[in-house]
């Protein structure tokens, strides 16, 4: 049995909010598949400014999915520079060339389709089902899971299994007199952005407080009910920089970990520095005391399941000789400092390149 006590008026309420306070977005102008399926896979762990940019960027250079589809990794990972979260970006590739190949270019208007797509979750498949082929498909975001547990007091926790399921059931009957499912779920996601808020939601203007739960009992900053996050497991890393007259050297990241297929420097995992150093001795055969070298740089990389310490040395190879030697024993990449803009690295050595290049 359904416990809630649900108001049909809450959807009403809430696309009367969004007819005249609607966020005018790139991707809203018309309701092509291949718009909505970009800029949701941008805007996933990004704010709203810096991924309307990027969908910009995208969208001028790769206009339908045909292009994407024929477009070179190495451009991808180029363009992604900044947003982070790289396998975003294998996905968006793996994806147009899969619609390109079984779909004939067409974007798949199925559900279950769209679910086979490389890096589309429910999330992503519900937004492009309901509002570009008008199905009667839920999306549950951030914003969908607050704006719901305030206005319900649902107190089921967010991050445990099940959970979007719950919610998207909920979504459901909550909207059972709404047509257009993907105005609503537009109007929710905007009005938990701009109205339910993370902390200080604007409850005087919201058109649903009378009989919002939160609001009544004054609880919204306990909603929605998260656990507390594991501890991010910690890791030590210490690349160098290895340079010979306007020229680095570099690997890309084949393993399966991290950041993978983009490219960084020699890298040498190791939470003591001074071992790293005596480890770059050996594989080098090169006395760094001996070298033009300085530890520049010290950051912490703090990523959703993992805190990375990463250390930099800078190091100048003054002879040919040498520089080839190290680049041939360590199965290193040559690249002009020129080019750098042309290859995909982490965020934490896109700064690093930004402030000593």
């Amino acid at each position: 049995m359904f416990k809630y006590d649900l108001n049909l008026e809450f959807g009403s309420n809430i696309l009367k909010w969004f007819k005249t306070n609607k966020r005018k977005l790139p991707f809203r102008k018309d309701k092509d598949p291949y718009k909505v399926w970009l800029s949701e896979i941008i805007l996933q762990q990004t704010q709203m400014d810096t991924g309307i940019k990027y969908y910009k960027k995208f969208i001028k250079k790769f206009p339908n999915v045909k292009t994407l589809s024929q477009a070179n990794e190495e451009v991808i990972y180029s363009m992604w520079k900044g947003l982070g979260y790289y396998n975003r970006a294998k996905n968006l590739h793996k994806t147009a060339t899969i619609i390109k190949k079984d779909f004939k270019g067409v974007f798949p208007t199925q559900y279950d389709d769209l679910l086979m797509l490389p890096g589309v979750g429910k999330y992503t498949a519900s937004a492009i089902s309901s509002i570009c082929f008008n199905k009667r498909r839920f999306v549950i975001d951030a914003n969908v899971f607050r704006v719901i547990s305030r206005y319900l007091g649902v107190k089921k926790n967010i991050n445990k299994a099940g959970s979007y399921n719950h919610f998207e059931e909920i979504s459901k009957k909550l909207s059972k007199n709404i047509k257009d499912v993907g105005l609503y779920n537009e109007a929710l996601m905007d009005f938990g952005s701009l109205i339910c808020k993370p902390k200080k939601p604007n409850c005087k203007i919201c058109n649903n407080k009378k009989t919002c739960y939160s609001f009544i009992n004054n609880t919204q900053e306990i909603y929605p009910i998260k656990e507390k996050p594991k501890k991010r497991k910690k890791r030590y890393f210490n690349y160098f920089a290895i340079e010979n007259k306007g020229k680095y050297l570099i690997q890309k990241r084949t393993k399966k970990d991290i950041w993978n297929n983009l490219y960084e420097f020699f890298l040498i995992e190791d939470k003591n520095s001074s071992d790293a150093i005596s480890l770059f001795k050996q594989n080098t055969g090169l006395d760094i005391n001996n070298l033009k070298s300085e530890n520049i740089l010290n950051k912490l990389s703090q990523l959703s399941h993992q805190s990375i310490s990463v250390n930099f040395y800078k190091i100048f190879i003054r002879r040919n000789k040498d520089f080839y030697s190290i680049k041939k024993n360590l199965s290193l990449e040559e690249i002009e400092k020129r080019e750098i803009e042309k290859v995909g690295f982490p965020k934490v050595i896109d700064n690093y390149l930004k402030y000593n290049s």
